[in-house]
């Protein structure tokens, strides 16, 4: 029996889609944001949160400048964010969800990006998805006129401990001042954001999480409406391949420890003290970080200048050593980028 014309056809699969927004993880580099990650990621009904992405705020340009409301160009787009280098990094089989006709420009460009999002969520065996890039806190305004009931957690930590974790990485500031001054806009970005947007931002702070971890994983949980259990609190268990440099997270597979908390007083000069009193010293105030009992160093026009020359000259060291001899320019062009953009 020949079959019919209608059963012949084939129907194309419903798409993939996340079952809820999603939430993002921001604040200052090297303030627990990789620890909160972790133990998000592994709740039962928690998201998938990959390493760190970035490739969503390198294509806002698109987003305000271009034009996705044909097919061919929603198509084209989305295939280009999969190339992305980050992306590519996530090791994902195969290849993205094409979007469906009929798309409007802001919806061709959320399903781009998304999709290498849905893939590792689909490798993790979840059903939504979160981003962990600290440096989205520059981008909070943009992320949620994407993703329309995102919510965000900002992470804020003793920026004094920031800066001497922040000094010994290959690719962030390497003074106090230059990280005093970084940090310090993290700071009053989360405060303008979380002052704009009440209901869908809270505040973590470090100290908090690392000596009440219980407590404050439950109010995170309350928070993005997850279902908290004890386990979310092993993150030394974790599989060591969601971390892409682990040699940078060490202490994390002791377990959710106190030993990087406060470290500034014993580890940062009463020099170095007083000149991130004079980047921050309102900051941390605001966030109840005592200043122990020492004034901000005078901080000349000239001395700025020189902090900030030094700073520049050993980062192209570092850049030039991580960007181009160690991963090979993969990222480079992106990575320009991002420098131009924040100045």
């Amino acid at each position: 029996m020949s079959e019919s014309p209608r059963s012949a056809i084939a129907v194309a699969p419903e798409p993939v889609r996340a079952t809820r927004p999603p939430f993002f993880i921001v604040g200052s580099d090297r303030s627990g944001t990789t620890m909160l990650r972790l133990m998000l990621d592994r709740a039962e009904d928690g998201p998938a949160i990959p390493p760190e992405t970035m490739f969503i705020t390198d294509f806002r340009e698109v987003l305000h400048g271009g034009n996705l409301a044909t097919h061919d160009a929603a198509i084209e787009f989305t295939r280009r964010v999969w190339a992305h280098p980050r992306v590519q990094m996530w090791d994902i089989a195969g290849e993205p969800q094409l979007p469906p006709a009929g798309l409007s420009h802001a919806d061709a460009f959320r399903w781009a990006v998304e999709q290498p999002f849905i893939a590792y969520m689909q490798r993790d065996g979840k059903t939504w998805w979160s981003d962990k890039t600290p440096p989205n806190i520059d981008h909070v305004d943009l992320l949620a006129e994407v993703f329309p009931g995102a919510k965000f957690v900002e992470l804020v930590r003793d920026g004094r401990d920031v800066a001497l974790s922040m000094i010994t990485m290959p690719w962030g500031d390497n003074n106090v001042w230059t990280t005093g001054v970084r940090w310090a806009h993290c700071i009053r970005e989360g405060e303008r954001q979380r002052a704009a947007r009440p209901e869908d931002m809270l505040l973590v702070r470090y100290e908090d999480l690392v000596t009440k971890p219980a407590e404050q994983l439950q109010r995170v949980s309350d928070f993005l409406g997850m279902r908290y259990d004890d386990d979310m609190l092993a993150v030394e268990k974790t599989d060591t391949s969601k971390l892409q440099h682990q040699d940078w997270f060490g202490n994390l597979w002791k377990g959710i420890n106190t030993s990087a908390m406060d470290k500034w007083r014993t580890k940062m000069s009463e020099h170095d003290q007083r000149v991130f009193l004079a980047a921050a010293g309102d900051e941390l105030r605001l966030h109840g970080y005592d200043d122990a009992g020492l004034e901000p160093a005078e901080v000349s026009s000239l001395q700025r200048r020189r902090y900030g020359a030094t700073n520049f000259l050993k980062r192209l060291v570092n850049f030039v050593k991580l960007r181009i001899i160690t991963e090979r320019g993969a990222e480079l062009r992106y990575v320009i980028k991002r420098r131009l953009s924040r100045g």
